[in-house]
């Protein structure tokens, strides 16, 4: 079993995809609350571990070439969300056994079972492919 942490972040993962999909090609407001749910600053202004991983999860998203956006504002949400045409044609990508079946449904489909071994299978295979082409 992996640890909750990249378990929280294979959701994560899964969750902002499956939100770039859902409104695909408009661009949106993406709220780190809407990854993580409500999140209380503390007595200093920061954030929760939570809340920031979640943040993370965005930020590495967009470093990969997965989603785009304009700007980070105070750590709350970014603006002008959009999935990049990488993760778009991945969510789209045909199951081999059932080619009915998209990527994007089977990330949603287990996201909806809280199946966190089946997303985690998924945000691997799918979006964390090492290219041996660039070592």
């Amino acid at each position: 079993m992996l640890d909750v942490h990249i378990d929280d972040f294979f959701k994560d993962c899964a969750t902002i995809l499956l939100l770039g999909f859902k409104y695909f090609p408009a661009k949106q407001i993406l709220y780190i609350e809407d990854i993580c749910g409500p999140d209380q600053v503390d007595e200093f202004g920061l954030h929760s571990h939570r809340h920031l991983a979640a943040l993370g999860a965005v930020m590495w998203l967009q470093e990969e070439g997965y989603i785009r956006f304009s700007e980070l504002n105070r750590q709350e949400s970014v603006d002008n969300f959009v999935l990049a045409s990488k993760a778009f044609t991945r969510l789209l990508s045909a199951n081999r056994e059932d080619p009915s079946t998209t990527l994007a449904k089977e990330i949603e489909y287990a996201h909806l079972q809280s199946d966190s071994l089946s997303l985690a299978r998924l945000i691997q295979q799918h979006f964390l492919t090492v290219d041996h082409a660039k070592i």
